[in-house]
């Protein structure tokens, strides 16, 4: 048999083998159950009396409210003032 036919044959099998190896299911590993998620940005309880607030994902929020209105937090953007990293793109303008 001339070698290029061999060659040709070991790369024909070769490329059976790597197709037969792509194409065994993968078992993903066991992990365990996740722990149910709780939105980060959420306002703090009515009795929150300060005028800083602080999410647990670092957004920080100032307090604002108009005569008549409910509290608002807004978004401070730097609150260097605070001690606080600037807001990352995930923090909402707004609780």
């Amino acid at each position: 048999m001339p070698v290029r036919s061999r060659l040709t044959l070991m790369a024909l099998a070769l490329c059976a083998i790597a197709v037969g190896a792509l194409a065994q299911p993968v078992i993903a590993p066991a992990t365990q159950p996740a722990a149910p998620r709780t939105d980060p940005h959420v306002s703090p309880p009515q009795s929150y009396s300060g005028q800083w607030f602080t999410t647990p994902d670092r957004c920080t929020y100032s307090r604002t409210q108009a005569p008549g209105y409910r509290v608002r937090w807004i978004l401070v953007l730097n609150p260097h003032h605070v001690g606080t990293p600037p807001a990352h793109r995930g923090c909402p303008g707004m609780l």
